[in-house]
């Protein structure tokens, strides 16, 4: 999530009674593995977006077991 500003070891804020809207950064488990991602949905799709050339986009579907964990709110920068 570089281009978005979290870098490793950096510390997330995160609130899990937000809803998770389009564009939002959240914390997703998609088929047991955590993850952060922005969120796009638009076109009958869901997506997870990396801030990060080095990975691919994730393209959630019907067989995908996914839950949205929660919304970053605020990122802490380790001194």
């Amino acid at each position: 999530m570089i281009k978005a500003g979290i870098h490793h070891d950096d510390i997330l804020v995160v609130d899990r009674s937000l809803e998770p809207r389009h564009g939002k950064i959240v914390i997703a488990a998609v088929e047991g593995q955590l993850t952060v991602k922005r969120l796009n949905r638009g076109k009958g799709k869901t997506m997870l977006m990396p801030e990060n050339d080095d990975y691919p986009p994730i393209v959630i579907d019907d067989d995908n077991d996914m839950t949205i964990w929660g919304v970053v709110t605020n990122v802490i920068h380790p001194v």
